[in-house]
């Protein structure tokens, strides 16, 4: 089944990361990642924003080979390296990740066409990993078929918050949720179309 789904981890006051790009907040949960690796490895695609390409393929890059990282990390690692990747960016950018494309789109006109194409062309599940305006990009053009959140226990106050500057309202439908001993809770929403 043809799928978009949003998988981000965010704090109680929705928050993706500390105001200066801090993620020393989110929960280690072994339980948790062993989850985020199942649904990774049911994905077909992953697409990422080009502001948070840097980071996150570094980070999957190395810690895929590092012997003091646990293993599901090890394996989380793996998967992120072998599985397709997608980089959404205004400008053509080079990228060393391995299994990584960039799609450049001018606007959010172009982002929808490409990623319904993307859709029709891919057998299974997509999942958005971030950045947070290729997330907001995706609520706001009505992109995703689901969401799930990895609401972690902490109120951060400030930070970039998820859910900002939308302009209209999108309805949701809670699956399951879904507490672990960290204190984390991940939350399962359908996004309710209204066509």
């Amino acid at each position: 089944m043809r799928r978009i789904i949003l998988q981000m981890m965010i704090s109680v006051d929705g928050m993706i990361s500390g105001p200066q790009g801090e993620l020393d907040w989110i929960a280690d949960d072994e339980p948790l990642n062993r989850v985020h690796l199942a649904v990774l490895e049911q994905a077909d695609v992953i697409v990422f924003g080009a502001g948070s390409y840097a980071g996150t393929s570094s980070f999957w890059t190395a810690a895929e080979h590092d012997e003091k990282a646990e293993a599901v990390i090890r394996d989380l690692g793996r998967a992120m390296n072998e599985i397709p990747k997608i980089i959404y960016s205004h400008k053509d950018m080079p990228v060393s990740w391995r299994n990584t494309k960039v799609h450049v789109v001018k606007d959010d006109k172009a982002l929808v066409e490409d990623v319904e194409r993307l859709k029709r062309e891919t057998e299974g599940t997509i999942i958005v990993y971030g950045g947070v305006r290729l997330a907001r990009s995706f609520v706001q053009q009505d992109l995703l078929d689901e969401i799930h959140l990895n609401v972690c226990p902490v109120i951060l106050g400030v930070g970039q918050p998820l859910f900002t500057d939308l302009t209209h309202r999108t309805n949701l439908r809670l699956r399951q949720a879904v507490p672990y001993d960290s204190g984390a809770t991940t939350m399962y929403y359908e996004v309710v179309k209204t066509s």
